[in-house]
């Protein structure tokens, strides 16, 4: 969100709608059915489908038992409900941003230990925003090279079969 205050939700019960949409599309996004995810977290059906549903216990255990059976990101999942959507998290799918930032962040705090409450927060709040300014320039550089790639080659290669996901991301 540029240039306004983020809004979080802190109740999982109302984040329920949009876990749900975020499971259901990262389960589909894997060409998995119901019945392959609760084997592979162990879990009966019907207790899946009702965790998928948004309804039973929805705890880091049961997230984290998500993320492995479907290889997803865990924490963009826990970040469903504070961030009040689920795009977030089924865009982290493959990327699996937010689970890097967090194991960035454990080294960070394991190498500097107590020196952490010595960090401005101007100075950690523009850390960050040179990181996703770079971030979104280096998005912006390989969109403009694959379409110049592309550009004169769409008759030689069949488009359908090459994974593009910089360039469905801005036409989507």
């Amino acid at each position: 969100m540029t240039g306004a205050a983020m809004s979080f939700t802190t109740d999982m019960a109302d984040s329920g709608e949009s876990l749900s949409r975020a499971l259901r599309a990262i389960r589909r996004k894997r060409g998995l059915k119901t019945s392959d995810v609760a084997r592979r977290m162990d879990m009966a059906q019907r207790s899946y489908e009702l965790f998928e549903a948004g309804g039973g216990r929805i705890t880091f255990e049961r997230l984290m038992a998500f993320a492995e059976a479907t290889d997803c990101d865990p924490f963009a999942l826990m970040l469903v409900g504070p961030f009040g959507s689920a795009e977030f998290a089924i865009h982290c799918a493959d990327t699996k941003l937010a689970m890097i930032m967090v194991m960035s962040l454990q080294e960070f705090a394991e190498d500097r230990g107590a020196d952490l409450c010595f960090l401005e927060p101007p100075n950690i709040i523009a850390a960050f925003q040179r990181l996703f300014k770079d971030l979104g320039g280096r998005l912006d550089d390989n969109e403009a090279f694959l379409s110049k790639w592309l550009d004169g080659r769409t008759a030689m290669i069949d488009l359908g079969a090459l994974s593009m996901r910089g360039l469905r991301r801005r036409k989507a």
